[in-house]
């Protein structure tokens, strides 16, 4: 058995590692040998679970050990906390025996119901598009479109930041693909000065929230560059869709450029509370990615899972305030950390990153975090940069400002006692 070093402190630097290493043996070796090595000392971050669904406080168990903690959970997506919602979850309740569980196959082969129907056509109205695609995951969305709608004489100009789905697309996708600076519109515009002329298509693609850092896109300055250059504009709208926008339309929406977004898409796991996700855009479009590998011949999301996408924005439309109740306890919470000299960069959504690039550190913290009943998962390479490594805070509504401040207290504690550069003027 090949050994790993010891100095390897997370899963990142071995995943950064095994790029290194050719046979399935040796990678799948040094895999097993440092979750040993973490289940024998404080357990895999990575491996843990929860007793019951997620909410804002629940018990979080580490698998090999079976040992468990009541925690304030900080690494849920579900923005607007309607997974827990009383609506929502009888109107599940309800489609579970009027449909039934499953739908069997895929959308070509008759798997959707009239709820799936109903989504399209609602997302579609709600974000100001023609028609939706819907999908049984945000992942799969991306794949398929990215890869369906660009061709070979094509390019894909990317935000460095792109989720991997995104990523996943470009690699499936025959078209060249370029990242440019993160949210920097002037590398943009270099590139786009550079290419154009050179391919038949230009394609820009962007988030209109990062999941990793936290940072909205300059949409208008992205768009602008439409007056001057020619390309299409794809946007993921997976951490902005159903709480950005007074009835949850959207950053895109809020930003006065959805008819310069070409193609937009969204998960619906995070605000919506379930499983799923859509690409909007024109009838023409949409009638070709339904062509698609990825649509044609995967099943259909479930019709309790389409149920609870159409209460979840019920509850959005009917209660536009759980909205401004978000993005209050946002502006709460990144003052609150401001005040404590906390360096939160460019992050302006309810994803709060706090930078710790020293991986031991970063591993010190969350562990501490964990016993003091916060919990947060350490997020690095491949999902960041090697030297890029930082936990998240992401912020739902049904966070309490009991829970904001004792996180908070309790992060600033074990931050200065570990001297971790994650303040204003750290070195």
């Amino acid at each position: 058995m090949i050994k790993i070093s010891s100095e390897f402190i997370s899963i990142g630097e071995v995943l950064a590692h095994l790029k290194t290493v050719s046979h399935i043996e040796d990678r799948s070796e040094i895999i097993q040998e440092f979750v040993d090595k973490q289940n024998s000392s404080t357990g895999n971050a990575y491996d843990r679970y929860l007793e019951y669904g997620p909410s804002t406080f629940m018990n979080v168990i580490t698998e090999n050990s079976g040992a468990n903690k009541e925690c304030i959970m900080w690494c849920v997506n579900h923005y607007l906390s309607l997974n827990r919602n009383i609506k929502v979850i009888e109107k599940a309740s309800q489609a579970l025996h009027q449909f039934g569980t499953g739908c069997g196959t895929s959308a070509v082969s008759c798997g959707m119901s009239s709820l799936h129907k109903e989504i399209e056509k609602r997302v579609a109205k709600l974000v100001g598009k023609e028609e939706a695609v819907l999908f049984p995951t945000g992942f799969t969305a991306n794949l398929a479109s990215i890869s369906y709608l660009t061709g070979r004489n094509d390019l894909i100009l990317f935000d460095r930041e792109c989720h991997s789905s995104m990523i996943n697309g470009f690699r499936l996708s025959k078209a060249k693909s370029i990242p440019f600076k993160h949210n920097d519109t002037a590398d943009l515009e270099i590139k786009l000065k550079r290419y154009e002329g050179s391919y038949e298509n230009i394609f820009v693609v962007v988030e209109s929230a990062y999941s990793m850092s936290g940072d909205l896109s300059p949409l208008k300055e992205i768009t602008g560059l439409k007056r001057s250059h020619k390309f299409y504009l794809y946007v993921d709208e997976a951490h902005t869709f159903g709480f950005y926008g007074e009835r949850g339309q959207g950053y895109c929406y809020e930003q006065g450029v959805t008819d310069d977004v070409d193609f937009l898409m969204s998960t619906l796991s995070k605000a919506t509370s379930s499983i799923g996700g859509f690409l909007a855009s024109k009838h023409k479009y949409c009638a070709l990615i339904r062509w698609s590998d990825p649509y044609m011949f995967q099943a259909c999301l479930t019709q309790v899972d389409a149920a609870i996408i159409l209460a979840c924005l019920d509850e959005i439309e009917n209660n536009p305030w759980m909205i401004k109740e978000l993005h209050a306890k946002n502006q709460y919470m990144r003052d609150l950390l401001i005040s404590k000299n906390f360096n939160l960069g460019d992050s302006k959504s309810p994803i709060i990153p706090i930078m710790i690039p020293d991986h031991l550190k970063l591993i010190l913290v969350v562990n501490e975090l964990y016993q003091e009943g916060i919990y947060s998962t350490p997020i690095v390479y491949p999902a960041v940069n090697k030297d890029e490594g930082r936990i998240r805070l992401i912020l739902n509504y049904a966070h309490t400002k009991e829970q904001i401040d004792y996180t908070v207290e309790t992060l600033e504690k074990i931050c200065n006692k570990h001297n971790v550069p994650c303040f204003l003027g750290a070195r």
